[in-house]
């Protein structure tokens, strides 16, 4: 099997095919849907004989909705599958032979704490919110999702009667009119809920204002925000953000530390294995003290974490709610020595330096694109002996090591944490070293 769920078969004549929502081990009839010189894609018609790996699935949009592609297997090969997906990434990709650490999760089921719906309308002229069914800005209406925690149902089913009753239009990507775009939701352990909503708009209207207000009142909605996003894109978030009703700031509890997260923050959305992700990330960096670096430092979650409370601590992010929130986070852990800039991660190190003098120990957080060439270069140049590479992209971090071989670094451990059970996603951490 693929790492995004097909079945891997060949013809008669010998071409690869491959059959989507097809298992190891299962005899099927299919029908070919698209021919290339070098594979076919098929879709099953029959199964002669079910795979033993085959699972029966419970979610009522996966086979529409083209976020999950794992939900017709037995969890343990999905494990199994993504781990030899980054091994053979790193093969690849980076020249290199690695051996990582069993693929750890805390559970396969409920676990996403953090979820942005398109918002459309439904063949009666009804707001509905879902995801768009794969490779296509068709919108699967979604009601229960059981990737995200159970607390959003109710929510977003009791956000969206509001809406409907206050008549707001939605966005229409062809045109680019039309009010509401996007409901965003966050949630912590103790199921407190914000709702953004994101809004085709320069300004925040007195209607969405009042709808606000009545949100608000719903059953475990702790805050109500809109960001203003006029522009003609694809991008969710625009630059502003407002709080239109609030409760009490939304809160996370993680490694025993409080996180402050706003609704454009980057934090993990598996609460629960993000914290063991969080203990290996630790051991690997062995801190003990000096200037910790955190790049791509998001709410401050990786440096707070990891690092002592004693050291001196440095972060970068692009997102300036996200700064804000880590240095609200750092002081409510009762950091003395700490500065986070709204910055790119290649200013980071030179800034770092300029602020503190060196760099003890060094964590990268990027996105799934990966590092710059501009921040391999400084990360090459930093001096620093080691440092920990967290990635959600097996793809991208292969292609980073192997860049950074050029300055002598290489990986000596690597540890696969499931921080998005049945998709496609596998997190990786590596602890990189100089030779």
């Amino acid at each position: 099997m693929t790492n995004l769920g097909a079945g891997v078969g060949k013809l008669p004549d010998g071409r690869v095919v491959f059959v989507k929502n097809g298992v190891t081990g299962d005899v099927l009839d299919i029908e070919i849907i698209k021919e290339t010189a070098a594979y076919s894609v098929a879709a099953a018609r029959s199964a002669e004989i079910e795979s033993e790996y085959r699972v029966r699935d419970l979610c009522e949009p996966y086979k529409k909705c083209g976020g999950c592609v794992f939900r017709h297997i037995d969890y343990k090969l999905e494990k199994q599958i993504k781990r030899d997906y980054v091994v053979n990434a790193f093969k690849k990709i980076a020249c290199v032979d690695i051996d990582p650490e069993p693929v750890v999760t805390y559970k396969s089921d409920r676990y996403r704490n953090n979820v942005r719906f398109p918002l459309g309308k439904d063949e009666n002229g009804k707001i509905i919110a879902g995801f768009y069914s794969e490779s296509s800005h068709r919108l699967v209406k979604v009601e229960k999702c059981l990737a995200q925690k159970e607390c959003f149902d109710k929510v977003l089913a009791h956000t969206l009667d509001i809406l409907n009753g206050y008549g707001f239009s939605v966005y229409d990507e062809s045109t680019g009119n039309g009010e509401l775009r996007f409901m965003c939701l966050r949630c912590n352990r103790e199921n407190d809920v914000s709702v953004c909503i994101v809004v085709n708009s320069g300004a925040v209207s007195a209607k969405l204002a009042s709808a606000a207000g009545r949100i608000a009142r719903i059953n475990s909605v702790c805050g109500v925000y809109a960001n203003l996003n006029a522009e003609k894109t694809n991008v969710i978030f625009g630059e502003k953000t407002f709080t239109l009703c609030e409760n009490k700031p939304l809160y996370e509890n993680i490694c025993g530390k409080r996180f402050l997260i706003s609704p454009r923050s980057f934090f993990q959305v598996n609460t629960e294995t993000a914290e063991l992700l969080y203990y290996k990330a630790a051991e690997y960096a062995e801190c003990g003290g000096g200037v910790f670096l955190d790049l791509y430092c998001g709410t401050g979650t990786v440096g707070i974490c990891v690092s002592p409370p004693d050291c001196a601590l440095y972060g970068c992010d692009i997102i300036p709610e996200a700064v804000e929130n880590a240095r609200a986070n750092a002081l409510a852990d009762g950091r003395e020595r700490f500065r986070y800039d709204c910055a790119d991660a290649s200013e980071g190190i030179a800034a770092c330096k300029r602020e503190y003098g060196r760099i003890d120990t060094l964590i990268v957080d990027p996105p799934r694109k990966g590092l710059s060439p501009r921040t391999v270069n400084a990360v090459g140049e930093s001096g620093v002996e080691k440092f920990v590479y967290i990635s959600c992209n097996p793809d991208t971090l292969a292609r980073d090591v192997k860049a950074l071989s050029s300055f002598g670094f290489a990986v000596e451990r690597a540890a696969l944490f499931d921080l998005f059970p049945r998709t496609s996603h596998v997190e990786v951490v590596t602890l990189i070293t100089r030779a």
